[in-house]
């Protein structure tokens, strides 16, 4: 399994950084994962959009989605015409995109995407690629996955406070990207984590790998991993646009 970062700027773009959005490739198959601003140009810099098999969004704040309206009119306006895209989402995100296009129309995207609700508790596969599903604690309906192939499981916080069931899913994880927002003294509501808090939670988990993401972009990244350092006992990676984690069995690189 290769994880790409196309983006990890938490709650905006930066200058050189999209929000979030990985994408996931097995030895068949890919999966996007999260289409926040500015990754649909990262995701093309690196494959053909119509080659990947499915896009999974985790929840509806614009730096996790909003890439998927560049998404549709590419694959609406592409020459082969590909129809039916696997979108899969948490409950109400096909009409709540579509609103924002095509007001009551809730039929436009029907000819280029083909929408599955996913909620806590659910398994999908993806071709070799099978991805498990618990609800964060965040302020709408947010889901942290679990991503398993190749004997190697990575699991992906999305948008998490301190609570939900990220815990649960994180325990034993081989590798884990963390989203990690906030900083000692720099915080706010409980809807994300800090550093520490990433840190503490990968300990508590005993994850193999801990990869930080979702850094709010005016803090000072080397500082975040401090002080998630602190907390996991061991030095985490700070994510970046561009970097790849290849994943084989329990083991995980960057390549």
């Amino acid at each position: 399994m290769d994880v790409r970062v196309l983006g990890c700027s938490g709650t905006y773009p930066s200058a050189h950084i999209p929000a979030s959005g990985y994408l996931v490739s097995g030895p068949e198959s890919r999966v996007w994962l999260d289409c926040g601003t500015g990754t649909f140009a990262a995701l093309q810099g690196v494959v053909d959009f119509v080659t990947v098999d499915a896009l999974m969004i985790s929840h509806l704040h614009s730096d996790h989605c909003l890439d998927i309206f560049p998404f549709y009119y590419a694959l609406r306006l592409h020459p082969s015409k590909p129809q039916r895209f696997p979108v899969y989402a948490p409950p109400g995100t096909r009409d709540h995109l579509v609103a924002l296009i095509a007001g009551d129309n809730k039929a436009i995207f029907s000819e280029v995407f083909d929408f599955h609700e996913v909620d806590g508790g659910d398994t999908i596969e993806v071709g070799e690629i099978r991805m498990e599903f618990v609800r964060t604690e965040h302020p709408l309906p947010t889901l942290a996955c679990s991503i398993r192939t190749d004997g190697h499981r990575l699991v992906y916080s999305a948008d998490s406070g301190p609570g939900g069931e990220l815990a649960t899913l994180a325990n034993d994880a081989d590798s884990f990207i963390c989203e990690a927002t906030y900083q000692n003294g720099h915080g706010g509501p409980p809807l994300h984590l800090s550093a520490s808090e990433a840190g503490e939670l990968a300990r508590r988990s005993g994850v193999g790998a801990l990869f930080l993401t979702h850094l709010f972009p005016t803090l000072d990244h080397r500082r975040s991993q401090e002080e998630a350092a602190n907390a996991w006992q061991q030095t985490p990676v700070v994510l970046e646009p561009g970097m790849v984690l290849r994943a084989e069995h329990s083991g995980i690189e960057l390549v």
